[in-house]
């Protein structure tokens, strides 16, 4: 993708959407999507008119037919190859296309063993594509219960070795539930899936929640600046929420961005706003750059280390908050320059976040239009101080809210 992947779960069938909606897609940000599903009897030009309005968007789709499901195509490869080769005729080729899903959440060996052989009937017939597959979250004991192996990283390397996967992407939504504990787990999420990606050498990607349901509250602006800046600066490289469109009301999901009567509600606003801004200001940077190491001030989460005065970070010092706030910060090389990417990790409250380098530092900031500018004489908005032995810069931060920095 030419563009820092951000899209979204769609659930809709084929034919109840055409170009007007790709018209919402793009108004959100997005620069990716979920298809609405194709089944049989459904009519293929309903689908190439969504893909076609995503071509003139530049919105990637990743195409979801149900002939490319996984069902079966361990036991019954033939049978796998010859509906798959047909949904690959009617879409493969089309120019929006990204690449077919596969499911979602194997957490059986059956369905293990059909995702792997699926995964890799769709490369071999398509390797122009990048198949779609997505995974549960990280549980304590998962590797026990349904992934079989010694340690998670061990999964990830055995999974992506059998599947030749290209993208290595989960969904967690436990930050939404009241509560630190969810928080923690979906800390945990990140650490173990970046890892895991990692050690595998492939890309990963997350699912970010936008819609209340169960004990997860409906998120706010901040909830859903926080979670994509959060994610991107512990290393994910693609981005999904979960979801758009409330279809026939179930349970008690509410407000996400298109409601049940098909009219935008304020979460359509508060998405569009976070996905536009990040895509604007950082999407170009966390498309190239490499991610080093994530580090946690004031309190860790999800076992990932706290960041320590003068003992983490060569040039960094230090990370403090005039207001006693967590942050996260994330470690990035680019073009041979170090840079922090650094976020407020509060949900409710905004402060004064400061990094501190060594004397005869320059500490630069990144400005909306990409550029980079000097904090000691382009400051208006920003602290900027020295003492005896540091440089001091930074930044009042809303919740969630990231800045990204350079040193030399």
């Amino acid at each position: 993708m030419k563009q820092f992947p951000i899209g979204f779960w769609n659930y809709t069938l084929c034919g109840e959407q055409g170009a007007k909606d790709v018209c919402d897609w793009a108004d959100l940000g997005m620069t990716m999507a979920n298809s609405p599903t194709f089944h049989a009897g459904c009519d293929k030009q309903k689908m190439l008119e969504v893909l076609d309005a995503c071509a003139e968007k530049g919105i990637k789709v990743i195409l979801c037919d149900s002939r490319a499901h996984w069902n079966g195509a361990s036991t019954d490869p033939a049978a796998y190859e010859k509906r798959f080769g047909e949904a690959l005729a009617d879409f493969g080729n089309h120019p929006a296309v990204l690449g077919f899903h596969v499911g979602d959440e194997p957490s059986d060996e059956t369905a293990f063993a059909d995702c792997i052989a699926a995964h890799n009937i769709q490369l071999r017939m398509a390797p122009h594509l990048t198949p779609h597959l997505n995974f549960l979250p990280y549980w304590e004991g998962q590797e026990q219960s349904i992934l079989h192996a010694p340690t998670f990283v061990d999964w990830a390397k055995n999974m992506v070795t059998k599947a030749d996967l290209r993208i290595l992407c989960y969904d967690c939504y436990a930050q939404m539930n009241p509560g630190e504990d969810g928080v923690h787990m979906y800390y945990t999420n990140l650490r173990k899936f970046s890892e895991a990606a990692d050690a595998t050498g492939i890309t990963p990607w997350t699912t970010l929640l936008s819609v209340g349901h169960f004990r997860y509250r409906t998120p706010s602006e901040d909830d859903m600046r926080w979670q994509l800046n959060t994610a991107v600066a512990s290393g994910m490289r693609g981005i999904l929420w979960f979801f758009v469109y409330e279809r026939a009301p179930k349970a008690n999901y509410r407000v996400p961005p298109i409601d049940e009567f098909g009219e935008r509600t304020e979460a359509f606003a508060h998405m569009s706003r976070v996905n536009r801004h990040f895509l604007h200001q950082f999407g170009d940077f966390f498309m190239e750059a490499k991610h080093i190491a994530t580090y946690h001030v004031g309190k860790a989460y999800g076992g990932y280390p706290l960041f320590l005065s003068g003992k983490t970070d060569p040039v960094l010092l230090d990370v403090t908050c005039d207001h006693g706030l967590p942050a996260v910060v994330g470690i990035f090389a680019h073009d041979g320059h170090r840079y922090a990417a650094v976020v407020n990790n509060s949900t409710t409250e905004s402060g004064l976040f400061k990094l501190h380098v060594p004397l005869g530092t320059t500490l630069w900031r990144q400005n909306w239009d990409h550029s980079f500018g000097d904090m000691k004489t382009d400051r208006w908005d920003a602290f900027y101080g020295e003492t005896e032995t540091e440089v001091i810069g930074g930044d009042w931060l809303a919740p969630g809210q990231m800045k990204l920095y350079r040193f030399d």
